[in-house]
């Protein structure tokens, strides 16, 4: 299977990069698979799990929050505002995240409301 670049930022360092044959991310209307010479495309990305396959049929998993895809030129770059390696994904792991949201809820503006529970939403469908 032919291989594209990737790579998964934050906004203080790159967390991943190299090739890959297929990369699955989060959008906000649901999972896209990225293969090689996917059509270009900028979307945002939900709270998920992104899912990295290399040309060795071997798979990283990472927790990503909110963010940005964008794939051009046969190179994918994700751009999130956290992420976290697969050692850390468990239960525990997203109920934190959905404890800290839920304070968040809890003090913010009307406005912002919704796009916070939509948040803990995704976060919740992780668990379930």
């Amino acid at each position: 299977m032919e291989s594209f670049n990737y790579k998964v930022v934050t906004p203080e360092s790159v967390f991943l990069e190299g090739e890959a044959s297929m990369v699955v991310v989060p959008g906000t209307e649901g999972d896209i698979g990225f293969l090689s010479n996917h059509s270009n495309l900028i979307t945002s990305i939900r709270p998920g799990i992104i899912k990295v396959s290399d040309s060795a049929e071997k798979e990283n998993t990472l927790f990503v929050e909110e963010g940005f895809v964008k794939f051009s030129n046969n190179e994918l770059l994700v751009v999130a505002v956290g992420v976290d390696d697969e050692d850390a994904i468990n239960a525990e792991f997203i109920n934190e995240k959905i404890d800290r949201l839920t304070e968040v809820l809890e003090n913010s503006e009307e406005s912002k409301k919704s796009n916070i529970q939509n948040k803990i939403d995704c976060l919740r469908l992780l668990i379930n």
